[in-house]
């Protein structure tokens, strides 16, 4: 009797679970507990930019050796905007928050399935090292001393998710559209995904293989825009589309930007960042693109000591203040001044730009350099095409009336004030009774050289007898030189 009530409990405990458990599955909310299709984010407070930590970078580096740790508890977050699904990236990620970019080297292949394109990830900074290649600023796990100078070596595969923690996934990725004057400012543009409109490569780099994927070797072919501005597109010979051919037309280019040492570098994603399929145009045959207005001295201000990109779409105008007629200078030089500064603009054809016309110059693209210490726009390739420069009327510069030595004070310094302005001396004498290669003129303060040209219409030309003053041109040529524009400004 006993064993048989046991039973019959047993029987109908085990008809109560069963009840139980239907019961409880049957009352389950299957959308509440599924996990989001596009992940989460980590709780993780972000208090570091990546425009904030490049700086830190720039601004405390002492030399390419430095390379320091990060001591402090940094993070930051962004999107990935580039991978190495494609193979053109190898062990690196780049990133992008919204105010900068960054590159980040991993020990890890085929990380592209962890953090694709479009994931969101967080970075976890304490620990680990910052510094550049070739100018182009990493992140990394250790300093690498095995060469000098040293290196940023990868984060190693079992430490990665030490510091990385991947968040939510299929985040929108747009490229910045920029022209490619922006990108003179290669450190706010580099590790950035940008979108270049109406390029072509090179004659000679069209139809040609992106990369040696024989030899597994990578190639820079060059391309450019209407203007003649012209980067590089670097391409691995282990990408995925290394043995396929670079187009023949002209179109957008959606890259991520990149630098080494000078060079500016586009790195493809993926072939479907190309989009080449128009016409070909003729280089120089474009209308100069839209452009704010800036001083003379704020181009001038943009000078770094070597040839240097004019920074953004930029014009200037300015009073011709160099004298076409007199061929006291080449003829695709042409100098203007305005309120604030000089400078010599060089052409890519002689121009007909008079004394006293008053011009707009559309400086977009274009870069500064010296020639013998002159500063110019457009000395370097490229020069200005004749049609960015519009005739607005006439104008009148009115020279400073100066001495010789204040002249010299205010050319003696690594900004060369008054270059490329006009002055006035007077109570001069005359070293020559004739114009000159080495005529000088001799004020009670000091002695300057009064340089003619040997293909001035003046030269070799008597001065006038009792003359004692002199306006002239401030320039440049290994050393001070004034300048003269025809007779008239010896009186």
């Amino acid at each position: 009797m006993i064993l048989r009530n046991y039973i019959r409990f047993n029987a109908w405990s085990i008809i109560m679970v069963l009840f139980l458990a239907f019961s409880l599955s049957s009352c389950r909310d299957d959308n509440f507990d599924e996990p989001p299709i596009n992940g989460v984010d980590p709780s993780l407070t972000v208090n570091m930019t990546i425009d904030s930590l490049k700086r830190f970078y720039q601004d405390t580096v002492i030399n390419k050796n430095a390379i320091p740790v990060i001591n402090q508890d940094w993070i930051i977050s962004g999107i990935v905007t580039a991978d190495d699904k494609s193979g053109n990236y190898y062990k690196t990620l780049v990133m992008d928050d919204g105010t900068a970019g960054i590159a980040v080297r991993l020990d890890q292949s085929n990380f592209n399935t962890d953090f694709p394109v479009g994931r969101k990830i967080y970075i976890k900074l304490k620990g680990m090292v910052i510094g550049d290649y070739g100018n182009l600023i990493q992140l990394g796990g250790f300093k690498d001393t095995s060469s000098v100078p040293y290196s940023v070596a990868a984060i190693p595969a079992s430490l990665i998710r030490n510091y990385i923690v991947g968040g939510t996934w299929g985040h929108e990725v747009l490229p910045y559209s920029v022209t490619a004057s922006d990108l003179n400012n290669t450190f706010k543009w580099q590790n950035r995904l940008i979108k270049l409109d109406n390029v072509q490569f090179i004659t000679a780099d069209t139809a040609a293989t992106w990369a040696d994927q024989v030899a597994l070797i990578s190639v820079n072919r060059t391309l450019t825009d209407c203007y003649g501005n012209q980067m590089l597109v670097r391409t691995s010979g282990y990408s995925s589309f290394a043995g396929h051919y670079t187009p023949t037309g002209s179109g957008p280019m959606t890259a991520i930007f990149s630098v080494f040492v000078s060079d500016k570098q586009l790195i493809l994603r993926d072939e479907s960042d190309v989009d080449m399929f128009g016409a070909r145009f003729v280089v120089g045959t474009c209308p100069p693109p839209p452009a704010t207005l800036a001083s003379i001295a704020d181009i001038r201000g943009q000078y770094q000591g070597s040839s240097t990109g004019v920074a953004g779409a930029l014009k200037i105008r300015g009073v011709v203040i160099s004298d076409i007629g007199g061929n006291n200078l080449d003829s695709k030089n042409c100098v203007i001044q305005d309120g604030t500064a000089g400078i010599i603009v060089r052409f890519t054809a002689s121009h007909s730009f008079a004394l006293g016309d008053s011009i707009e110059v559309n400086v977009s693209g274009q870069t500064l350099s010296e020639y013998n210490g002159l500063l110019e726009v457009g000395g370097s390739s490229p020069s200005v095409p004749l049609g960015n420069a519009t005739l607005l009327g006439t104008g009148t510069i009115t020279p400073r009336l100066v001495t010789v030595n204040d002249v010299i004070a205010n050319m003696s310094g690594t900004t060369d004030t008054w270059e490329s302005t006009l002055v006035k001396i007077t109570g001069v004498t005359f070293s020559t009774p004739t114009f000159g290669t080495t005529t000088n003129v001799i004020d009670a303060t000091g002695s300057a050289l009064l340089y003619t040209r040997a293909a001035a219409t003046f030269n070799g030309a008597s001065i006038p007898s009792g003359a004692t003053s002199v306006t002239s041109i401030v320039s440049d040529f290994n050393g001070l030189q004034l300048s003269l524009r025809n007779t008239s400004d010896v009186q």
